[in-house]
């Protein structure tokens, strides 16, 4: 999978959660700062519409925001991310909104065929249900689309 102006080749699209109530790109980047990244580690986060603890905002359910740019290596998934694209969904494992579902449903339906679809807890004993998404929920939001 190329897009334009990508730089690398990407053959799989791993998926992960915040396993926080709330949270948006910018909050996930100023985490991971923290920890010492030097930006966001993810290349695209859909948002549950809780910004903060106190402010939510329902039309922000499902809203998918840029990360890092897709021609630069993410980090997100140790030994993963040369090839990946990580997307991040907001929200407790298993604990995701039928309008994020349906977001990560379409952009999943729009990568080549060839990508692979993995989970954070494919690779990751860290983290052992990470996203906790049952592929046939995405399957389902794939075909109510």
């Amino acid at each position: 999978m190329k897009g334009e102006g990508d730089m690398r080749e990407i053959d799989e699209i791993i998926i992960h959660c915040s396993d926080s109530s709330f949270g948006n790109a910018a909050l996930i980047d100023s985490w991971h700062r923290e920890r010492g990244f030097d930006k966001v580690g993810y290349h695209y986060v859909i948002l549950n519409g809780w910004l903060t603890e106190k402010l939510c905002s329902a039309h922000m359910d499902g809203h998918m925001e840029t990360g890092r740019h897709t021609e630069e290596v993410g980090a997100h998934c140790y030994g993963k991310n040369t090839k990946s694209i990580g997307v991040c969904l907001i929200g407790k494992s298993g604990q995701f909104s039928w309008q994020q579902l349906n977001t990560l449903a379409n952009f999943i339906a729009r990568a080549p065929h060839d990508v692979k679809i993995g989970f954070h807890s494919d690779y990751s004993s860290e983290k052992p249900h990470c996203p906790g998404i049952d592929a046939k929920d995405i399957l389902k939001a794939m075909a109510h689309g």
